[in-house]
């Protein structure tokens, strides 16, 4: 099984889009890990969009997704209307191992939700051709 989430670049996010925030921790760093929370309700604010809901679960960030509570909430309030995707501090937080990519690509299909990350990378030819079609 293969797959990838696409990962929609702040541009192609309107202002004013409700977004889940969503963060898998390290228990072991404890409060200092917190930052990266903040730093993606900056990111959320800054580009004028709403965070409707936050969740967070502190397990091993390379581990799979599959127990956390905060994940299949994360999910939920976005299957049930609640958003039109998630934000989150680093892609690699919402599935690392290849069973959790897959799965994440395949809702992602069926959702047509966003997944975005302060530090989305736009193609730069994709760049270009976006830019072309807005002119």
């Amino acid at each position: 099984m293969s797959g990838s989430a696409r990962q929609t670049a702040p541009h192609e996010v309107p202002p004013g889009t409700r977004l889940v925030l969503y963060a898998c921790l390290p228990a072991s760093l404890g409060e200092a890990a917190d930052n990266s929370v903040a730093s993606a309700r900056r990111y959320v604010a800054d580009a004028g969009w709403e965070a409707v809901e936050t969740y967070v679960d502190r397990a091993t960030p390379f581990e799979s997704r599959a127990l956390c509570e905060g994940w299949h909430n994360a999910l939920a309030a976005v299957e049930q209307g609640k958003a039109a995707g998630v934000v989150t501090p680093l892609l690699v937080m919402l599935g690392h191992p290849e069973g959790d990519r897959a799965n994440l690509a395949a809702w992602q299909a069926r959702t047509g939700a966003l997944i975005t990350t302060p530090w989305a990378v736009v193609d730069a030819a994709a760049s270009t051709d976006l830019r072309r079609s807005a002119a």
